[in-house]
């Protein structure tokens, strides 16, 4: 089978869209032969032989009008080799791909994962074959054509070690963009109160950058709280980490915090749950699968506070359970190599 696929980006170190090298690397593995266009592209090193990347060029700076030309140079010659068409993510892909495969005829199956509903969803939904999901809430349009498979978290990047890092402090981290729909300021303020409480041997690691500028205020203003409340030992930002080295960082911490308001399933916590790394989340698509201990109020400092308290506190045998049975649930229902598979048989429907 020979495919083409459309992304964002290609880039393994890429600290937001290296997974989408991984997903490349992976369906590679399934097919003959796999030609991806992509906005843009980094370190696309130890890709297979039957991988090809064809840059619209964003990485060199190419003009809007030059990323078209590109686009529609790449479609014209490469739609007509292959089976079928799989668009990552952006319903603009599939939009934008939808004339070039009627005309030759292939299928498009999309992915995405998002709550929001736009005319360009609606429209993609139109277009494409199939919508892949990573669950009911992951794509909020009823249609046939929506497909829930469940999140794509690739395990071999977490059997690299399975010893956790020894420190003394209780560390907790959080990963994601800084975004006011983060709610950092509730593990900050959380954290407070537990080092006003005696419980000073904590420390939140906060990684993630500034995705654009008009929330610079924000992350300001996150740097303001932790100095005025004396944390900044207690509290770090790291900004953006590279992808492949966020398993470490999850390793070597004791406690993953979300309190993202999506609704739906966060591929950040999968990765922690992967990590065997503890978790705790306000994020109410997680209710069905993790026990109650590890879900919390949002929006409140106090309740996070506690929270925090009773795990710190968890009888060994108690958390190997818990983070044994989050670990399943991750390899039954969000595993990469099963993702991969279900996408492949698409294209042969």
């Amino acid at each position: 089978m020979k495919l083409l696929m459309v992304t964002r980006k290609v880039d393994k170190g890429d600290a937001l869209a290296g997974f989408s090298y991984t997903w490349v690397k992976k369906i590679a593995q399934h097919v003959n032969d796999l030609k991806v266009i992509c906005l843009e592209k980094g370190n696309t090193e130890g890709l297979p032989d039957n991988v090809k990347i064809y840059s619209l060029g964003k990485e060199g700076n190419n003009s809007r009008f030059a990323r078209f030309k590109l686009w529609n140079k790449y479609c014209l010659k490469h739609v007509s080799e292959v089976d079928g068409i799989f668009c990552h993510q952006n319903p603009e892909y599939t939009i934008a791909m939808w004339p070039y495969a009627l005309l030759r005829r292939k299928k498009i199956i999309s992915w995405y994962t998002h709550r929001a509903v736009t005319w360009k969803t609606k429209l993609m939904a139109m277009m494409a074959a199939k919508v892949l999901t990573a669950s009911v809430d992951s794509f909020r349009i009823n249609t046939a054509k929506k497909l829930v498979v469940g999140h794509g978290i690739d395990l071999d990047r977490f059997k690299t070690s399975d010893t956790k890092h020894v420190d003394e402090r209780f560390n907790i981290v959080t990963v994601g963009r800084i975004s006011p729909t983060k709610d950092y300021e509730t593990m900050i303020l959380a954290v407070k109160k537990l080092v006003q409480e005696n419980d000073s041997n904590i420390h939140l690691s906060i990684i993630g950058g500034v995705p654009i500028e008009s929330q610079r205020s924000y992350y300001d203003a996150l740097l303001k709280i932790v100095a005025n409340h004396n944390l900044r030992d207690n509290i770090s930002f790291k900004g953006w980490v590279p992808n492949e080295k966020i398993v470490d960082e999850l390793k070597k911490s004791d406690l993953f915090i979300n309190l993202s308001g999506t609704g739906s399933l966060d591929k950040a916590i999968l990765e922690a749950m992967a990590a065997r790394c503890l978790v705790l989340t306000s994020n109410e698509a997680f209710k069905d699968f993790l026990p109650v201990t590890l879900m919390v109020e949002a929006n409140n400092p106090e309740a996070l506070a506690r929270k925090i308290s009773e795990l710190m506190r968890l009888p060994t045998i108690e958390l190997e359970n818990i983070l044994d049975s989050m670990f399943q649930v991750v390899s039954s229902q969000h595993n990469l190599d099963n993702l991969v598979k279900k996408i492949i048989q698409q294209f042969g429907t």
